[in-house]
């Protein structure tokens, strides 16, 4: 059950599932293989592309894809030229916009930006990439990449190699290949890795594990043999009972991402991993394809790119198809439906649990109070509900009962998410009128 009305648009790819991927996948080829039959699809439609960050592929993607469709389009491409930069609040400037258009698509620096601006509109907002928190429509583009060349993604082995700490396309690859049933090996640069929470959280979403596996490449990248494999827990194999770490022997594609100098991502001494043209004889990458959202530095050499391998300027090829899909499915259900996406919900704001910890959450720029979200199947975790950082709760109220527990208790679990009141500490729930356990 949802506490407050779920985000409306395309925030985060947490949102996905297998059966809207797989129907978008088809739609995406439907719209590749027979382009004339969708180019007055959107006619009369009015679109607002807003990028507050440096784009190309993305924005030219967006605006082609729109007009490819017939709709029009509205841009700001330079925040310096608008009222952002007389002091006007996020809120107002995303209720000005959203007034003009019939779907906004925003790009923004700060983590969680296009779920505070869907608070404040009344059309579907797409998330063009906000701070390093997610590229949801990025991961769309190479998901659809893939199926393209795989008809599915079950069981296909992927790594993500690079800035996972700072790359937000990282962090929505790994939520869309999990959803997918890919397997994916994790390459983080060193000292890059993401933090263990959001791993966690994808785990127990796509119900996946972790273990070790290794290769003798994987030390010339990241520093080390060993990599983590993010699978399904059915999945065993005989050298799985061995004492060793077992050995990876292909995998089916490989996704790099630059060094994120933007977001604070810092190389160690060592370097930053990238493919050297003499590894690519190894029988790991034999068959695997590469890819790369782009730009790109010197991870990809020029010289892969009349390699057969080589996928990432088939990725921006595809870019306006895949966001073609995603204008239909948010402005034309009523013909082109598919399968709805996960919601995502936009939070409750009633706690005392301070501000959001993440320096780069929208609420410390915009000075509001972080709405929270609860997950986990195990353990409750509170979320701040537009960056999707932990908040620090250590007792737990029930509104109905009017009870408060530990955190760890098991009577939290019982707790019907909507009867729940987080609290850091037990004298700010006693203060509200709670009682200890029973």
């Amino acid at each position: 059950m949802a506490l407050l009305p779920v985000l409306e648009g395309l925030h985060s790819a947490e949102s996905f599932h297998r059966a809207f991927l797989d129907a978008f996948f088809e739609r995406a080829r439907e719209i590749e293989a027979h382009p004339l039959q969708f180019e007055d699809s959107l006619k009369g439609r009015l679109i607002a592309a807003v990028f507050e960050e440096a784009s190309t592929r993305t924005r030219l993607s967006f605006e082609t894809a729109a007009h490819r469709m017939g709709a029009r389009v509205i841009s700001i491409s330079d925040v310096k030229s608008t009222s952002h930069a007389k002091g006007e609040s996020l809120l107002d400037s995303a209720r000005m916009v959203g007034s003009y258009a019939d779907l906004v698509v925003w790009r923004h620096p700060r983590d969680g930006a296009t779920r505070l601006i869907s608070q404040a509109v009344d059309v579907p907002v797409v998330n063009a990439g906000d701070g390093r928190l997610g590229h949801p429509t990025q991961t769309l583009v190479d998901l659809y990449t893939l199926y393209r060349e795989w008809g599915s993604l079950e069981g296909k082995t992927v790594g993500i190699m690079g800035d996972l700490r700072n790359g937000r396309t990282c962090r929505s690859l790994l939520w869309g290949l999990s959803l997918a049933g890919a397997r994916v090996v994790l390459l983080p640069a060193t000292g890059l890795d993401w933090e263990a929470g959001f791993e966690t959280r994808v785990l127990e979403r796509s119900g996946l594990r972790s273990r070790e596996v290794c290769h003798s490449l994987f030390k010339e990248w990241t520093g080390s043999e060993s990599a983590r494999l993010i699978e399904p827990k059915g999945l065993l194999q005989g050298s799985l009972f061995r004492d060793h770490t077992p050995r990876l022997d292909h995998l089916d594609a490989l996704y790099l991402t630059r060094l994120q100098v933007e977001r604070g991502g810092k190389a160690s001494s060592g370097g930053y991993p990238g493919i050297r043209i003499p590894q690519l004889r190894d029988a790991l990458l034999e068959s695997c394809l590469i890819l790369h959202p782009l730009p790109r530095l010197a991870e990809v050499p020029v010289e892969l790119d009349q390699d057969p391998r080589a996928r990432y300027f088939m990725q921006a090829q595809m870019g306006p198809i895949v966001r073609q899909a995603l204008f239909l499915a948010m402005l034309r259900p009523d013909v082109w439906p598919l399968p709805d996406l996960a919601p995502l919900p936009s939070g409750n704001p009633e706690h005392r649990l301070g501000p959001c910890q993440n320096p780069g959450c929208i609420t410390l720029q915009e000075g509001l109070r972080a709405p929270w979200r609860v997950c986990g199947r195990k353990n409750r975790l509170f979320l701040c509900s537009y960056c999707d950082s932990k908040l620090t709760v250590e007792y737990v109220g029930c509104k109905s009962s009017k009870r408060v527990h530990p955190i760890h208790s098991q009577e939290v679990m019982k707790i019907r998410p909507e009867n729940l009141r987080p609290y850091v500490s037990r004298d700010d729930a006693l203060e509200e009128g709670y009682q200890w356990g029973g």
